[in-house]
């Protein structure tokens, strides 16, 4: 019964400083990749909004296997201004998320830098919060892969 009793305390004090620790994590995580991109922004616009389009640049779609997947995800269109776009990806049984691009381009400049973030929010739970220090690695790694196609894509379709 004792060795019973300290078990249970100790994993509540073990989950306290646990949720103490992951208090610490922030609430809303943005991950941000930049690259620089010949400039033509109606080209990389449409890359980016047409659903269609993303298996030519997206790494998670660019297989056949996860096309299908592609078809189970609705995209919606958030904001869209001259430079940036805003979409919201909902995808079943699976929390929304936000992702934006941002060209900045001078107008006497060939080339632009387009920024892709993704942002993450997470509630007060320690497993989300601690999960959320993977992020960059899963998700940065792609991002900087779909950036890299992007740019691959658009110089190949230059004159």
């Amino acid at each position: 019964m004792r060795l019973i009793k300290l078990a249970f305390i100790s994993a509540i004090l073990l989950f306290a400083v646990v949720t103490a620790i992951s208090l610490i994590i922030p609430s809303h995580i943005r991950l941000s990749k930049v690259i620089n991109i010949p400039s033509q922004k109606d080209s990389i616009f449409f890359l980016l909004k047409n659903k269609d389009q993303w298996p030519r640049w997206h790494p998670s779609f660019m297989d056949s296997a996860n096309k299908e997947m592609l078809s189970q995800i609705n995209i919606r269109l958030l904001s869209e201004t001259d430079s940036t776009l805003q979409l919201q990806w909902m995808q079943k049984n699976k929390k929304p998320l936000n992702m934006s691009w941002q060209l900045f381009a001078d107008s006497n400049s060939t080339f632009a830098t387009l920024q892709w973030s993704m942002d993450f929010y997470q509630k007060w739970y320690p497993w989300e919060k601690l999960g959320s220090m993977f992020y960059e690695s899963n998700y940065g790694a792609m991002m900087e892969k779909g950036l890299l196609n992007i740019k691959a894509v658009i110089e190949k379709n230059q004159p």
